[in-house]
């Protein structure tokens, strides 16, 4: 009988010490409350001492670090948080700050766990969410988040922090240093990509009234179109038109990989994405190029390129019959879901385009520079409008003129959107526009000589990423040095285009644009590349082997991430190069006076951006001070 009860005594005594040595309530962490209303949290596992002497409060860290405060200005030190701490009420991801999510996915906050289901392509995310109290903020590993701005990856759970500015806590870093980190709340965010339990794209069959073959770019076809989701997408059926599209892409054989374009009786919203009447099924047709319009596309989006196209990889039946793997994307034109305008009976989209296919009073030839220029909006026989040809060819004309005779492009066109165009396609190495063909740009009023000329939408891909005629595996494989705006072509078509980039303010712009993007941007945009490929890979390889496309797609994948690191590193470089010119705020390639008082204004501002203070760090000490003023006016006098 003793026995059992020294036994049972035993067992009680381990228990309790387990309890006293694992359980954070028990005198576990020590609160520092100060007058001002912030609190310092101290683990006492983290801490060696806590004493005070001359009315100054010292901790001492386990690696000899100390935190040292003034007696006067703490309330309390306690073993309980006096206070609330804040939290999430609200969490999602929003599809307006998500490019790859068509539909919001709504986060379900229980405790301290946040779960979404999104449906999507790609890993990094926008959150936008709303907290119990308006001076809270979110960290996640130390960094303030914004939100409906800040973007992170979601590939595995994320850890936010929702508490008050200046409440900190003692923490233990990933390399074993001590810190001090933002102190709130913990909650686990949790995104479930539904792409990743598919184990298929979505399905489109389209059949047509008594199984007609589609043979013309001109006439359309009745058709049931039916759209399986595969789980991820919303799925619909309903009545369309269709017909062929394209120009080189494009054969009267219906048995070929041609792409087609969608009309429907009224908008909708296949996929989830914004209503619209018209859509396109991309055939990416060359060998090699299936990967091409989803990363264009993504990157576009990613440097802020005008209505950038949504990209759905499907699996494509007409009639029963296999068509391989297509892209389901916006047709781009003046619509709600394309180029969203407020006005459209004062609107123009224009297309510079090579093959001048449009009917006579719907296109005109600028002079000068002869560029064939196809009115995509409005159609005259069509649309309620107030233009007139001769009004927009005017306007264009001058356009053309002004850039012709190096005047400032700023007083025609939006040079922040030319710079995000001209970048884009930069990067894609993008010869297309060149010819031109597949060039937009737009005025929202045409009347409105204040309404200034936007590029954009971004469009066809088939000459871009490395592409040379006849080579199978060039996509994404050469081309890397290719100087863009350099290219050794002739004639004013080609010298007018080439020119919008190397504009003086373009130029400068896109500097300031690559600064940017040349981190987070460039990581989302490489990450992408696989996570595309991930998903529509049973699709790729089906299709390559229905129309016996050599290209080992996996691999291309991986060879897009080294292509677009490469050429970005270049492109950066170059402009880095011809514009990195210490105290050139105004970025006219000179020091001026004028540069003297942007740097003042920015010092008395107190402003902090980046981009600008390491132009403005003249004296190269990594601060941008009066000492950086003191140097720039002595190199003025200098000159």
């Amino acid at each position: 009988m003793c026995s059992i009860q020294r036994a049972d005594m035993r067992v009680i005594v381990l228990v309790l010490v387990a309890i006293l040595l694992m359980a954070p309530s028990i005198h576990a962490t020590k609160y520092f409350t100060f007058t001002d209303g912030h609190v310092h949290v101290f683990p006492t596992a983290y801490i060696l001492s806590i004493s005070t002497r001359y009315d100054v409060v010292t901790v001492t860290d386990r690696h000899g670090g100390t935190y040292v405060y003034n007696r006067a200005d703490i309330v309390s030190i306690e073993n309980e948080l006096s206070k609330e701490l804040p939290t999430f009420t609200s969490y999602l991801f929003d599809n307006k700050y998500n490019y790859q999510v068509p539909i919001d996915a709504i986060g379900l906050i229980t405790n301290d766990q946040v779960n979404a289901s999104v449906a999507g392509i790609g890993k990094r995310l926008t959150a936008t969410f709303t907290l119990s109290d308006n001076a809270a903020r979110a960290y996640v590993n130390g960094v303030e988040q914004t939100s409906a701005v800040s973007r992170l990856r979601f590939d595995s759970s994320v850890q936010y922090t929702v508490g008050y500015p200046g409440d900190m806590i003692l923490s233990l870093s990933s390399e074993g240093e001590y810190v001090m980190m933002p102190f709130g709340r913990l909650y686990t965010v949790t995104a479930d990509f539904l792409t990743d339990h598919s184990s298929s794209v979505p399905r489109i069959d389209i059949n047509t009234v008594d199984g007609v073959n589609i043979v013309s770019k001109e006439e359309y076809v009745d058709a049931e179109i039916i759209i399986d989701g595969a789980g991820v997408f919303p799925s619909m059926t309903d009545s369309v038109k269709i017909r062929g599209r394209g120009n080189t892409s494009w054969s009267p054989n219906p048995a070929a990989k041609n792409p087609y374009r969608l009309k429907f009786s009224e908008k909708v919203k296949p996929f989830g994405l914004t209503k619209g009447k018209n859509w396109v099924l991309l055939a990416n047709k060359q060998y090699g190029s299936m990967l091409t319009t989803a990363v264009g596309m993504k990157a576009a989006s990613l440097i802020g390129v005008v209505a950038a196209n949504h990209v759905i990889p499907v699996d494509l039946y007409i009639n029963g019959t296999y068509k391989g793997n297509y892209n389901f994307s916006e047709k781009v034109g003046a619509s709600n879901n394309s180029v969203d305008l407020d006005d459209e009976t004062v609107a123009a989209l224009l297309e510079l385009d090579y093959y001048f296919d449009e009917a006579d009073n719907q296109k005109f030839r600028s002079d000068p520079c002869n560029i064939p220029v196809n009115v995509k909006h409005p159609e005259f026989d069509e649309d309620v409008t107030f233009l007139t040809l001769t009004e927009i060819q005017s306007r264009f004309n001058a356009f053309v003129s002004a850039a012709n005779n190096g005047e400032d492009l700023a007083d025609y066109v939006d040079i922040d959107k030319l710079a995000r165009y001209m970048m884009f396609n930069e990067l894609a190495c993008n010869k297309e526009i060149y010819h031109p063909k597949s060039l937009f740009c737009y005025w929202e009023s045409v009347p409105d000589n204040a309404s200034k000329l936007v590029f954009g939408p971004a469009w066809d891909f088939d000459w871009a990423f490395g592409y040379a005629q006849g080579a199978s595996d060039s996509y994404f494989n050469n081309l890397i040095n290719y100087d863009y705006f350099n290219l050794p072509y002739m004639g004013l078509q080609y010298q007018f285009v080439s020119g919008l980039g190397k504009d003086q303010q373009v130029s400068y712009r896109m500097f300031q644009l690559w600064w940017d993007f040349i981190g987070d941007g460039l990581d989302e945009l490489c990450e992408f590349c696989q996570d595309y490929y991930d998903y529509a890979a049973p699709s790729l390889i089906n299709s390559k082997r229905a129309y016996a496309d050599p290209t080992d797609y996996r691999v291309q994948a991986t060879q897009a991430v080294n292509w677009l690191r490469q050429r970005a590193d270049l492109i950066y470089q170059r402009l880095k190069s011809l514009h990195m010119i210490p105290g050139d705020l105004d970025g006219d390639g000179n020091v001026t006076i004028n540069d003297v008082v942007i740097l003042i204004d920015y010092i008395l501002d107190g402003t902090t951006d980046p981009f600008t203070e390491m132009v403005a760090d003249v004296d190269g000490d990594g601060f941008v001070a009066i000492t950086d003023l003191t140097v720039l006016i002595d190199e003025l006098f200098a000159q």
